[in-house]
């Protein structure tokens, strides 16, 4: 059975786009879909992770200093198959961003980046 991840960011009209991608994926392979919610800043994705649970998937709720890391580790530890991030909504000059960093990291499954054009 393949399995989709999905990254949550705190944007909710991006969130809701990802979803609906990770869900439609899963459902075309016949998979199981999760969302991982990095809950660092205090910011709240819980209408986010509710309509994750509403649209089929397993939400895990985390906390982890380097955003990136963490989601390689959860990516890992529930067998992934595909990982589905939405890009970073700016480029910072000197610093990589969490995208970058899963992106180029060494792991055993597949990086799907949706584009910036969900931020129009």
């Amino acid at each position: 059975m393949t399995s989709i991840g999905v990254a949550l960011p705190e944007d909710g009209d991006v969130a809701h786009e990802l979803i609906d991608r990770a869900a439609a994926l899963a459902q075309r392979l016949n998979g199981r879909w999760v969302a991982f919610v990095i809950c660092n800043d205090g910011h709240s994705s819980l209408p986010q992770a509710e309509l994750a649970m509403l649209s089929g998937g397993t939400v895990f709720f985390c906390e982890g200093d380097d955003v990136a890391q963490t989601l390689l580790d959860l990516a890992s530890r529930e067998r992934i198959d595909i990982l589905i991030l939405g890009a970073p909504a700016r480029r910072w000059r000197f610093r990589r961003s969490t995208v970058d960093r899963v992106v180029s990291a060494p792991r055993n499954f597949d990086v799907v980046v949706v584009g910036d054009g969900l931020r129009q």
